[in-house]
């Protein structure tokens, strides 16, 4: 009885190892395959990125150039304007107020 019982979990054990051998058969494929898709596929997203990243450069500079540089310009010159301003009258006063 007992060697019957152990024959058929030998038989059950064989079969369950041959499922187990396929399935990592399939899982190994299904590895490779998305493997050499990676593979093909990274060379034209690469070169998109790179594309991408020369735009926003250039439009960066472009930015820059064109927009910001004029306004840090403009708005250290009004800031320069009102210090100096803010001087002559301070002095103004100061010289007024020591004469009284």
């Amino acid at each position: 009885m007992l060697a019957t019982i152990r024959d058929i979990a030998i038989i059950f054990m064989a079969f369950a190892d041959i499922i187990l051998l396929a399935l990592l058969a399939l899982i190994a494929y299904g590895g490779w395959r998305i493997v050499t898709m990676i593979r093909t596929e990274m060379p034209p997203v690469v070169g998109s990125v790179k594309k991408t990243a020369t735009t926003v450069e250039g439009t960066t500079d472009f930015i820059t150039t064109t927009a910001a540089m004029p306004l840090i310009r403009a708005v250290s010159l009004v800031f320069a304007a009102t210090r100096f301003m803010q001087v002559l009258i301070g002095r103004s006063a100061r010289s007024g107020e020591q004469r009284s």
